[in-house]
């Protein structure tokens, strides 16, 4: 009897040992393996519908740069303020009785659409003495000072890129120290010193190949970056040195040699659509040789972040307001070309629309849109760039060209317009540098409104 009772005991010993092996070993394991494979499946599921999002694109309607509206009109009944963008009160801005026109409110419902703008008022105090300096930085103008004690602040945010500006002109008229080399000296000192032993003027020895073989017409050529950012990645050059002696025809020349080589590439890999130019001049604007040079990538699947969050941006707007019958199908891009020429922030070329946005990044921010890339587009960009040099005596700047993606069947799905940025990036004999946290970290802060930068630049422009 007391042997049976011992085995019996020993049977359930064993048993509940199993079962505490089970429990606390592989219970737990097949838990978390069930939960890893719903997760696993959530996340695959997450990816698709991000996937799904983000490369379905809608056929837009085509970029055009005549306005949608009646521009004269608009300036009849609507406009009255010329100089400064509705950020406060809307009489200021507004006719009287402008509600009664249909153009007045159809437009303003375009701005209200994508942009939120206002203006804050920023009080400061000045001790005594500080209140002279002060004083004598605004002439000893009583309007100014008063100005300065409380401070109009403009913000203007783009409600789908979420690019965010905030004017503050009297920033503009802040002390700020002089090169202490003059600007015309450096350059020349910079371009004479570094054409006396520069790669890309040997460019035949001294300037890599890609697998498409060297590029050249009578101005340009075009070269293979050492170390690449992209799979497809070159680099196109004048054959000369010296920016400031940049003629049209070798600009001209550069962007053809570009264009070629988009479409060599693109019919050797045809997933390769969404073509770029980056420009940087000089090394206080970013660039890594006092020649000048201009990268070219053709990436696949999308543009990079930076651009493909305005094409998104534009896919985001287009759906919203596809269903909405005051608005019908709306092209982004043209809708922001509204905007401006409402705003009188526009210069047309038929075909091609030059503009100061209102979420500038920096003074002197320019954008130009177009209908196609042609030699009328280059000449454009070429004076702008003559503007840059000879009215502002800025020969640094950072740019940048989006041209429509690249299709060999005809895919107009989220189909950019031409798309060209060119920003000023400060003296290049500057021991300053012209952006900050502010502007990486935070919001673009610009002191100069865009109406009195676009009365600088449109002075820039001759006929096209």
């Amino acid at each position: 009897m007391i042997i049976k009772l011992f085995e019996s005991k020993i049977k359930y010993l064993i048993v509940g040992l199993f079962l505490g092996i089970f429990i606390t070993t592989l219970l737990p394991k097949l838990f978390i393996k069930s939960t890893w494979e719903k997760n696993k499946q959530q996340i695959n599921l997450a990816n698709i519908k991000n996937e799904y999002n983000f490369i379905e694109y809608s056929q837009w309607p085509p970029f055009l740069t005549d306005p949608t509206f009646d521009l004269t009109l608009w300036r009849k009944h609507c406009w009255i303020n010329q100089i400064s963008l509705p950020t406060q009160d809307i009489k200021s801005y507004y006719k009287k009785n402008y509600t009664a026109y249909n153009v007045c409110k159809d437009v303003i419902s375009l701005i209200n659409s994508i942009y939120n703008m206002k203006t804050n008022i920023a009080k400061v105090e000045y001790p005594e003495t500080f209140a002279q300096k002060i004083r004598k930085i605004f002439n000893y103008d009583k309007t100014l000072y008063a100005k300065a004690l409380e401070q109009e602040l403009y913000f203007v945010m783009n409600k789908y890129t979420f690019e965010h500006t905030v004017y503050n002109p009297l920033r503009g008229r802040r002390p700020i120290q002089s090169p202490e080399v003059p600007i015309e000296q450096y350059l020349n000192e910079t371009i004479e010193k570094t054409s006396q032993n520069c790669d890309l003027c040997n460019y035949q020895n001294m300037t890599a190949i890609d697998s498409l073989g060297r590029m050249e017409n009578r101005y340009a050529y075009s070269a293979a970056n050492a170390f690449k950012f992209d799979q497809w990645h070159s680099m196109f050059m004048p054959k000369q040195h010296d920016i400031t002696k940049l003629t049209f025809e070798e600009l001209k020349d550069i962007f053809t040699l570009a264009w070629k080589w988009f479409q060599t590439v693109h019919k050797q890999s045809s997933s390769h659509r969404f073509p770029t130019l980056l420009w940087d001049s000089l090394p206080h604007g970013g660039a890594s040789q006092v020649h000048p040079h201009i990268h070219a990538t053709l990436h696949s699947d999308h543009y990079y972040g930076q651009f493909e969050s305005i094409r998104f941006a534009s896919e985001r707007y287009y759906r919203e307001y596809i269903n909405i019958s005051k608005h019908g199908k709306k092209n982004f891009f043209r809708t922001i070309q509204d905007i401006h020429m409402a705003f009188n922030l526009t210069i047309s070329f038929n075909g091609i629309t030059v503009l100061i946005p209102i979420t500038s990044r920096k003074e002197y921010d320019i954008i130009v849109l177009a209908e196609n890339f042609d030699e009328r587009f280059i000449k454009v960009i070429y004076q702008i760039i003559q503007g840059y040099f000879n009215k502002l005596k800025q020969f640094s700047f950072s740019s940048c060209l989006y041209l429509p993606p690249l299709s060999p069947n005809q895919d107009d799905s989220g189909l950019t317009p031409v798309y060209y940025r060119i920003i000023p990036r400060g003296q290049i004999s500057s021991l300053l540098s012209e952006i900050s946290s502010l502007d990486l970290l935070s919001i673009h802060n610009v002191n100069k409104l865009p109406a009195d930068l676009f009365a600088e630049i449109i002075t820039w422009f001759q006929e096209i």
